[in-house]
């Protein structure tokens, strides 16, 4: 049998880091589609649920293990997605499998597919075979065929878990004993950490992307706390076995969130040493794709502040710092259960999300390209320019009517959506096995079975101070002031100010913009946050259950939304982006980071529960050395005081970002904070290298 891992058998991350950015990984046949559609053909009339329960399975029985030589951990992606099709496999059996699969069809990310996180600690503590156990006593429990088809669906879907585990037993250097995973609970960290592996890997056979670890520190670190006390782990080598793992999904090329720190259920700091270890893994890996999360709260040790600060301060972007103080309360004002909502993670970029408990992340309809806040301003804007008597009042109002109307029908798409998934055509078995309590409740994942419904996403918050910053230079100019009269701004926005240069420099310069500590435009925004908050609350619940929330975080779409919209009464021409966000708008926050963090805390509304993104950029040299770890210890421990829910941090100063322009090939492997996740630099669309040059970066 094979030993578990000492500190000194744990192969070189390095070398294996620097062997997956070699490799490529991708082709032009999906050998998983193929696989799937032979499967449904033999399984062809049994319960839909079984069916899609042997299509998984095979999947896994079939795909190539690729074998690399100094791999920690076992499993690759790398087969299955090829350049050619196996011996045997002609292109027009395989095109004609995957036009079978195309048409069975599959639940999307917005239907509820991806963007989930396992029941990992439920996982590693029963094992493989634990869960085909209380899988086989549900059954004997429950007596209607369509739960007897889900549960043995289920069972179907661990054996094909078990029987990758085995494959890689039969190839993989890796050293850690997968003939055990395969049936048994795991019984040192390696191994833990080896399931975990293999599920997310399983996870992404399926197509699922952007799936989560959740809060790795917290559920691995009982295996940790075991293999030290038996002296069979050390630090060096628990910090090696994470740095394998962040390679592992680097070579994925996908956003796989993982959590850190904040409080335990029963509400004390659950920071610990795994949490310092997975955050200096990410400071060594360096990897755009391990996309960290930190929580904080009051009682947050100064090590995790420091260990945070010295990752960031590679430029790596992450970790991203969220406010247990903030989002716990909101999350149990909505109804969640104050355990659940302590135990709470994110999926990926920035969702919230309760691992293992929740319906997969909702997020948007394909096809519809949605509109921003601002659109539904220029709509007030104009209808209140008409009346005889205008008024800053009626102005909001008219523009809560026309952000109301935008929600609903966002909602109505989104019901509409969903409703063509219905569960008993479009089961998710793999899934629902791994989140309580679909396996005791013999029900799949989406009718039923989840302990927390689904929460989706309805946005409205993001390019906060585009629009605070226009509702403050309204209020501000035309009713307080009267400088200008509503169609008279109406007239310079549909000209993009040309001929009216002396009023767009009176937006610009005269009005107050948010992010410079003044409460006139900061109480603006607070109040803008609170009415999208309250709007996205009073939508209809979800087709098949589960809520809206709101959310204030855009990505890069502050880019393509501006470039949509015509001039705005901040100042902003034509074509131009958006605010990032919740951030400032670029180059008008001038008092620095602290005047910033006062903004925000004005706006800290505690609904914002679907993700909120603010991004600050800082110029490396300022925060060097033991005097700049305690300075930014200091900013964090203040964002914390100040109930803020969420910063990402860019410590890559313009200079770096220039030169990587004119020389893209000397800095292939430089990562930067986009938004809610981080790139490598080069690889980003010149536009949005414009986007991450233009924020102001503070001192």
């Amino acid at each position: 049998m094979v030993q578990p891992a000492t500190a000194g058998t744990i192969p070189d991350w390095q070398l294996a880091l620097a062997a997956c950015r070699q490799r490529r990984i991708g082709g032009a046949f999906d050998l998983r589609n193929y696989w799937r559609a032979l499967a449904c053909r033999e399984h062809a009339g049994e319960p839909e649920p079984l069916v899609r329960a042997h299509a998984f399975a095979g999947v896994l029985a079939h795909i190539g293990l690729a074998v690399h030589p100094g791999e920690a951990l076992a499993g690759s992606r790398a087969d299955f997605v090829l350049d050619h099709l196996p011996p045997g496999v002609g292109e027009a059996e395989f095109k004609a499998a995957a036009a079978e699969h195309d048409r069975r069809g599959q639940r999307t990310f917005q239907a509820g597919f991806d963007h989930a996180t396992p029941d990992y600690p439920t996982l590693l503590a029963e094992g493989i075979g634990g869960l085909a156990r209380r899988v086989r006593e549900s059954r004997n429990r429950h007596s209607r065929p369509e739960e007897h088809a889900q549960l043995d669906a289920m069972r179907v879907c661990l054996d094909g878990l078990s029987t990758l585990a085995e494959r890689c037993a039969a190839v993989s250097p890796a050293p850690v004993d997968l003939r055990h995973l395969a049936h048994q609970p795991p019984r040192t960290f390696h191994e833990a950490m080896q399931l975990v592996w293999l599920v997310h890997l399983a996870c992404v056979s399926e197509g699922r992307y952007a799936m989560a670890l959740g809060r790795i520190d917290q559920y691995l670190h009982p295996f940790y706390l075991a293999d030290v006390q038996a002296g069979r782990l050390d630090r060096a080598g628990t910090l090696g076995l994470f740095c394998h793992l962040w390679t592992k999904i680097e070579e994925l090329g996908e956003i796989t969130n993982i959590c850190v720190g904040g409080l335990t259920p029963e509400g004390e700091d659950a920071t610990n040493e795994l949490s310092l270890l997975a955050i200096e893994a990410t400071r060594l890996v360096q990897s755009p794709r391990t996309n960290l999360s930190a929580r904080f709260h009051d009682r947050t040790p100064e090590a995790f502040h420091r260990a945070c600060f010295e990752c960031l301060r590679t430029g790596v972007g992450f970790p991203a710092l969220f406010n247990d103080e903030i989002l716990i309360p909101g999350l149990v004002d909505i109804g969640i259960p104050l355990e659940i909502a302590r135990d709470y993670s994110l999926v990926g970029c920035i969702e919230t999300a309760f691992a293992g408990r929740q319906q997969a992340w909702g997020d948007g309809v394909p096809g519809f390209r949605g509109e921003s806040n601002q659109q539904c301003l220029d709509r007030a804007l104009r209808a209140e320019a008409k009346e005889p008597s205008p008024s800053y009042e009626n102005l909001v109002q008219r523009f809560r009517a026309e952000l109301r109307v935008f929600f609903r029908q966002s909602a109505d798409r989104v019901n509409d959506y969903i409703a063509r998934f219905p569960p008993d055509r479009f089961p998710d078995p793999f899934l629902s096995v791994l989140t309580r309590d679909c396996i005791d409740r013999a029900r799949d994942i989406n009718d039923g079975g989840a302990l927390v419904p689904r929460f989706y996403k309805c946005a409205g918050g993001e390019n906060l101070a585009s629009l605070a910053d226009s509702l403050a230079a309204v209020k501000k100019l035309v009713f307080e002031e009267r400088f200008i009269t509503l169609p008279e701004l109406v007239a310079a926005l549909d000209a993009d100010f040309v001929g009216h240069e002396p009023l767009r420099n009176l937006l610009l310069h005269a009005a107050p913009k948010y992010g410079n500590d003044d409460p006139y435009v900061d109480q603006i925004a607070a109040d803008m946050l609170a009415m999208i908050a309250d709007e996205v609350m009073a939508l209809p619940p979800i087709h098949g259950g589960g809520r809206f929330v709101a959310c204030a975080a855009g990505n890069i779409h502050n880019i393509a939304r501006g470039r949509a919209l015509g001039a705005t009464p901040d100042g902003r021409r034509a074509g131009e982006p958006l605010a990032d966000a919740t951030s400032p708008f670029f180059g008008r926050d001038r008092k620095g980071p602290t005047a910033i963090l006062h903004s925000m805390a004005r706006t800290a509304c505690g609904r914002i529960l679907g993700g909120r993104v603010a991004n600050l950029k800082f110029e490396p040299e300022h925060f060097a050395g033991e005097e700049g770890a305690r300075r930014f210890a200091a900013f964090t421990r203040f964002f914390v005081a100040q109930r803020i829910q969420e910063l990402q941090i860019n410590f890559t100063g313009n200079r770096l970002l220039h030169e990587a322009r004119r020389h893209p090939e000397r800095h292939r492997h430089l990562v930067v904070r986009v938004s809610g996740f981080s790139a490598y630099f080069t690889q980003l669309a010149p536009e949005v290298q414009d986007d991450i040059i233009r924020r102001r970066a503070h001192v």
